[in-house]
């Protein structure tokens, strides 16, 4: 009998996914022998790093690791130190620095190694690894066993429990956490008594060592346990911790001789520190203070890599002669700032910030032990170099990999594991899948279109908008601080609701910034996110050496998706389009300064010799580039369009005559004038027919102060209702329900060469518009076109005209019952459609001669 499909045995493997699955599991071993053995780890390390070479798939991982914000976090703090080369007196020690550095390196490896379906083994295998290391120190304690340095007073040995506490306070919050929330904890309560009995061990070994800094370490952790526990009650958590933690504390004192005279000596060294800081932690403090003097001195960049230990003996000579230099002042932060000023410090510390961030974004299991990681090396690291010092150091990248390891897309998978008989075109723009803005929308709407008609959407953003939940999405972020400063707004706008609560965290996480995006902003005062298209360009090209696309296909609103994509045709030769929603560049009434134009023009010439096909919006803007460039715009205008299937519902005509905006009022774009108008009606029929109890005027989204005063002045305030932001939904459907909808322009130049994305969704309402209108003979010709109006955008007596006219249809109809008076889209002609932008979009990328011809004809015209 034939085997069914399903009966059918899955493919072979090939070798390197052999390789890459024994590599898969080498990170549990290394996780098992950190508190065991520095040279089992050494061996694991190197050896994951020659399979994982051997492996390959370098644009699969690169991809991954650049789409990794912890990753990424991690190189640029490395590329940093790699910069203090550059104003560093010692470039040998800098170079020993560096070397030094290796583990932390091998971070982005270990995250492209491990698997996302082994993560729960290397938490075991840590946690395995750290009972042995236990079970050892026990038996010292009873004098069981016997090793060099140590004894039942001294469980380690040498120093190492400034390595094994700090270990230890991780695993008992790991087994906390596996007790109280853990799959077999919960399944098997003789699984759960034993995991408390474990973690009750570890809090008891905890005192029975000297590491003061686990100790410390091990409290913040079960503080944060019990905010865990009483997550919805914020008051328990803190009474529980100000119960629970001073009665740890107090129990070890009176209980463990040990932890009493560790106590009692750091008491001592602290009151003696004046009169003799050499003691452990005298030299410390003398450490900090000394360093501290190298940071002044050099507050910006720091002295550069490699330049602390003669910075500090120069200091030590001048301040502390009788006391011994040091190469390390037992604090990550003030290492950092020694060497490269705060500029470090703060690219430092976002590792950390970026690892709260996906702690919070990546809602599973082991959301609340990401949350714990970070923590528990802001704390370790005030009181030792714990990321330069070897166990801690591989600790931190194992468990970085295991816990921040995202889930692969199954999407992706599926699509490299056919026969690739779709396309897909890799699709640049920085705003994407985010509700409401016009940018993202523009580009949201045409990805089912593209896959009807076979092409497969893979989507690189920036990280404002939410992954995508339905395409192949990935997010890559700013490097700037006016960047970084607009991320950082949105996704505290995301999570903090209130006011208070938004500046406060903001103006925390700014003012370390604002130096830096000052200093940006005097330099060249470009848009906000300009930088993305660093990051963009790399995992753009990886994009591309991993999926193989047809086209890359820049839009967005964003000049930085342009950039990317340009380098992206450069590096790989790809078929690229380039679409401007916006002009990058236009003629009259530049407002960045002389510097940025000269920027963008230089970048729209770029995109004219370069681009396969360079896509407008508008005639016009295509025309005016096509005169700055001596006619090398090889340009086509595909006009955005909307979707008619969004608009089904039929209208109900009410009691008033509901004039509507939809969208942002800022500038001149305004309700201004058009209050105006209306104010001159109103006078007209004063007293006459009640006409103002007919008239209503709905505004959709934000509200400008121009209109507010205007409307305040001309006593207009009780006709207007504000609705706010609301969903695009509930918008669309509030369009089909408006008796009037307006179209309201800049009254600036630059409207010549934009025409409103919503135009294309009023068309599809049927609804009558006012197009407010400035200088745009397209737009004007479009709307009369369809039957509707369109009036100059700073005439009032005209607008005032066209309203009447609505408003005297308005009353007919209530007269005799005849709708079709207020009817609209009156013309035969076929209205813009996103699916007929899309296969415009193809034809010009497939080179067919309608696209061809029509491209001719464009840049003729």
């Amino acid at each position: 009998m034939n085997p069914t499909p399903e009966q059918k045995s899955p493919p072979a493997r090939s070798f390197r996914d052999r390789v890459g699955e024994v590599n898969s599991l080498l990170p549990a071993l290394l996780a098992f022998a950190l508190p065991l053995s520095t040279s089992a780890v050494s061996v694991l390390a190197i050896l994951i790093l020659l399979l994982w070479l051997i492996e390959g798939r370098f644009a699969e991982k690169g991809v991954e690791i650049f789409s990794h914000p912890v990753a990424v976090a991690v190189l640029a703090f490395l590329a940093l130190l790699c910069l203090g080369l550059l104003w560093t007196d010692n470039p040998a020690a800098g170079i020993e620095v560096l070397k030094d550095q290796w583990k932390l390196a091998l971070l982005p490896v270990f995250l492209t190694a491990a698997a996302y379906r082994h993560r729960s083994l290397y938490l075991y295998a840590f946690l395995g690894g750290m009972t042995l290391a236990m079970s050892i120190t026990f038996l010292a304690r009873f004098d069981l066993v016997h090793y060099a340095d140590v004894s039942p007073t001294h469980l380690t040995p040498k120093t190492f429990h400034v390595i094994y506490n700090p270990l230890l306070a991780f695993a008992t919050y790991l087994v906390f956490h596996e007790a109280i929330w853990g799959r077999a904890g919960q399944r098997l309560p003789v699984v759960r008594a034993a995991l408390f009995g474990l973690a009750g061990l570890m809090t008891v070994n905890m005192f029975m060592t000297e590491g003061r800094t686990g100790q410390a370490v091990f409290l913040v952790l079960m503080g944060l346990l019990l905010f865990h526990i009483f997550a919805k009650n914020r008051l328990k958590a803190t009474l529980a911790a100000l119960l629970l933690l001073p009665a740890i504390c107090i129990t070890g004192y009176l209980y463990s001789p040990t932890f009493q005279q560790r106590v009692n000596t750091a008491r001592q060294e602290i009151e003696d520190f004046r009169k003799n800081p050499d003691t452990s932690v005298g030299m410390r403090l003398l450490f900090f203070q000394n360093s501290l003097e190298i940071i002044r001195h050099h507050p910006w960049l720091g002295a550069g890599t490699g330049d602390f230990q003669s910075a500090y003996a120069e200091v030590n000579r001048k301040r502390s002669p009788a006391s011994i230099a040091t190469d390390n002042p037992h604090n990550q932060y003030i290492l950092i700032g020694a060497m490269l000023g705060v500029t470090g410090i703060l690219l430092f510390l976002l590792i950390f910030i970026v690892m709260f961030v996906q702690a919070k974004l990546l809602p599973d299991d082991c959301r609340r032990i990401r949350m714990a990681l970070p923590l528990f090396f802001l704390v370790i690291m005030l009181a030792e170099s714990y990321l330069t010092v070897y166990q801690t150091a591989f600790f931190f990248v194992v468990m970085t990999a295991a816990l921040y390891k995202e889930k692969s897309d199954e999407r992706l998978q599926k699509f490299l594991a056919g026969e690739k008989t779709k396309k897909c075109w890799l699709i640049l723009s920085y705003r994407a899948n985010i509700p409401g803005s016009a940018c993202s929308q523009h580009i949201d709407d045409r990805l089912p279109f593209f896959q009807e008609q076979g092409i497969e959407p893979i989507l690189l953003s920036g990280p404002v908008g939410k992954p995508s939940e339905r395409w192949i999405h990935y997010r890559t972020l700013s490097l700037a601080p006016s960047g970084i400063r607009f991320e950082l707004r949105h996704f505290l706008r995301r999570h903090l609701h209130k006011r208070w609560q938004f500046k406060l965290v903001e103006t925390l996480c700014m003012v370390p910034i604002f130096p830096f995006y000052l200093l940006e902003k005097i330099i060249i005062n470009m848009e906000s996110e300009w930088s993305w298209c660093f990051f963009a360009s790399v995992r753009g090209f990886l994009l591309c050496q991993q999926l193989r696309p047809e086209v890359v296909y820049s839009t967005g609103g964003s000049a930085s998706a342009h950039i990317a994509a340009l380098l992206i045709k450069r590096w790989t030769g790809c078929t690229w389009i380039a679409e401007t929603q916006d002009p990058l560049v236009h003629d009259h009434g530049w407002r960045r300064g002389k510097r940025v134009l000269q920027v963008y023009k230089v970048l729209e010439k770029k995109i004219c010799q370069h681009a396969d096909a360079f896509v407008f919006l508008v005639h016009a803007a295509m025309q005016h580039c096509s005169s700055r460039t001596e006619g090398q715009c090889r340009g086509a205008v595909v006009y955005p369009g909307s979707i008619p299937d969004l608009f089904q519902q039929q209208f109900t005509k009410g009691a008033r005559c509901h004039f509507a905006h939809f969208g942002s009022l800022a500038g001149t774009r305004n309700l201004v004038i058009f209050f105006q108008a209306l104010h001159q009606i109103l006078i007209r029929h004063t007293g006459n027919d009640g006409l103002r109890d007919k008239v209503r005027v709905d505004v959709y989204g934000s509200f400008d102060e121009d209109s507010e005063r205007e409307m305040e002045r001309l006593e207009l305030s009780d006709l207007v209702i504000r609705h706010g932001t609301v969903s695009r939904q509930k918008a669309l459907t509030a369009m089909q329900q408006t008796d009037c909808l307006l179209v309201i322009q800049n009254i600036i130049y630059f409207s010549c060469e934009t025409i409103p994305s919503k135009v294309y969704e009023y068309l599809l309402t049927g609804r009558p518009i006012i197009g407010l209108v400035y200088k745009n003979e397209e737009l004007d010709n479009m709307l009369r076109e369809h039957g509707h109006q369109a009036v100059p955008a700073e005439n009032v007596q005209a607008i005032a005209e066209a309203v009447e006219k609505i408003l005297d249809d308005f009353m007919q109809e209530e007269q005799n019952g005849n709708r079709s008076a207020m009817a609209g889209n009156t013309s035969d002609s076929p209205l813009p459609t996103v699916a007929d932008a899309v296969r415009k979009l193809i034809a010009l990328a497939e080179g067919t001669e309608e696209a061809e011809g029509k491209r001719l004809q464009h840049v003729a015209e």
